[in-house]
């Protein structure tokens, strides 16, 4: 289920790469791109980076994280929290639809 979701992710114009990740967990659970040692780190990088929001989410007595986008010069990241401490990420280029985005992330994190 989460593959047809990812899938439907990667075709919307500008997305580079899904991935579902396990919070502070090193590797990928599923991808949508191809298992490369690039991809590797990546996931694993944005894994970090999505535990650690969590982390600040938590201490700063904010309440769990369950979503967030990360704007930069030349793309985004945007990420959602599915269930059993898994997150769904997804790099973007500055081209694309962050609501689309966002709207398959809620259906992906609606049907796990």
């Amino acid at each position: 289920m989460e593959d047809g979701v990812l899938t439907s992710i990667r075709r919307i114009a500008g997305v580079n790469a899904a991935f579902v990740v396990e919070r502070g967990a090193v590797g990928v659970v599923a991808s949508g791109t191809s298992g490369d040692a690039s991809t590797e780190a990546q996931t694993a990088l944005l894994g970090a980076v999505f535990a650690a929001l969590g982390q600040a989410t938590d201490d700063l007595d904010l309440g769990a994280l369950d979503e967030t986008i990360i704007e930069a010069e030349r793309g985004a990241i945007v990420a959602g929290v599915l269930p059993g401490g898994r997150a769904a990420i997804v790099l973007a280029d500055a081209k694309a639809n962050l609501g689309m985005i966002r709207m398959e992330l809620k259906k992906l994190r609606r049907n796990v």
